[in-house]
């Protein structure tokens, strides 16, 4: 019996002299530690259904605008200034069909859609629309429609019954501009800065282009009632996108130079918006819609005998040293490439490429 003890003492030993990793201080193994019960995960598992990501392309958000949406919302004189959709849609909306996700757990997934705080002390939400996120419409403005409205308002007699039916927000008629664009576009606060800042630091002012609606407002002058789309027909202008995209905010500029208001001491640039952008007013969306103004709209004055020669200057620069940025109308990121073919054709010269000059 002894012999068996001292064996087992033995092996004991052996055993914590050889693998004494396998062990801890306490006599248990180091591996087995109390495991921590972690929160459920807030990411939505690979096919299940992302509650936080609403989408209006889901089959079943696909019923007509207002059935969530409210028009006007509470909020809207105070945030927009006019009647307008200024927020989201009332919990209602939600519950109607989502009770189930609406009350799960403390902090319900599916409210990050509109809050930016899950909790029921605090009511603060996104700003409608969110900018963080995707849009999913795309705008259908027909503008050849609208110019053809404008350009008849002109013929009509002073005393004869505009065709636009007037809201409680329409801008007095004493102040409408009907035969100039700027009836929507009018100049921008400031140029937003587009992504890695302003080539050679060159900050247009803030009269250089104009801006594009960015709400109902003007839009409500005329389609507020009566007017189709109306206020009630959202689908008339917002049509669901392909996918989901993010808007370019700061548009590409080529000449970005020019100024609207400019043109000398005389300001001759103000005119007719077609009188330049003679193209525009055939579009009937604002997909891919650009400002296309031909080389020939700038010409009638800065390359015309015995008034200026500002292209035909630019283009003999060039001539003369292949490396010249031209610098009247662009800054050195256009400036430094190759003339356009228009540009030597206004000029009647045949088109070059900086790579065959010497």
């Amino acid at each position: 019996m002894k012999r068996h003890t001292i064996t087992a003492f033995a092996l004991v030993l052996l055993v914590l002299v050889f693998y004494p990793q396998r062990f801890s201080q306490s006599g248990g193994a180091i591996g087995q530690r109390r495991r921590t019960r972690n929160p459920p995960s807030q990411t939505p598992k690979k096919g299940t259904i992302d509650y936080s990501r609403f989408s209006h392309a889901t089959k079943e958000h696909t019923e007509a605008c207002k059935t969530c949406h409210q028009l006007p919302t509470a909020n809207s004189a105070k945030v927009r200034g006019f009647p307008d959709v200024a927020d989201f849609p009332d919990h209602g909306a939600c519950v109607r069909c989502h009770r189930q996700q609406f009350f799960k757990g403390v902090q319900p997934i599916i409210c990050t859609d509109c809050h930016t705080k899950t909790s029921t002390r605090d009511d603060e939400r996104w700003e409608f629309r969110n900018s963080r996120r995707p849009q999913q419409f795309t705008i259908e403005f027909p503008h050849d429609k609208h110019q053809d409205v404008i350009a008849s308002l002109r013929l009509l007699p002073a005393t004869s019954a505009r065709a636009f039916i007037k809201s409680a927000h329409a801008i007095d008629d004493r102040t409408r501009k009907y035969n100039n664009c700027t009836i929507c576009h009018a100049h921008s606060r400031a140029p937003l800065t587009p992504p890695g800042g302003w080539i050679d630091a060159y900050v247009p002012a803030a009269d250089t282009f104009k801006s594009a609606p960015t709400s109902h407002d003007l839009c409500f002058n005329c389609h507020w009632q009566g007017q189709e789309p109306s206020r009630e027909n959202c689908a008339g202008c917002h049509k669901p996108a392909a996918a989901s995209y993010v808007p370019v905010e700061s548009p590409k500029r080529i000449s970005v130079k020019f100024r609207h208001d400019g043109g000398g001491a005389k300001q001759n640039h103000p005119a007719e918006c077609t009188t330049c952008h003679i193209n525009i007013t055939k579009s009937t969306t604002l997909r891919g819609l650009k400002p296309d103004v031909p080389i020939t709209s700038c010409t009638e004055c800065h390359n015309k005998d015995g008034l200026r020669q500002d292209l035909n200057n630019e283009l003999a620069a060039i001539d003369k040293n292949k490396n010249f940025v031209c610098s009247y109308c662009h800054t050195s990121d256009v400036g430094k490439r190759d003339a356009p073919a228009s540009h030597y054709s206004v000029a009647e010269r045949p088109p070059l490429k900086r790579a065959d000059l010497k």
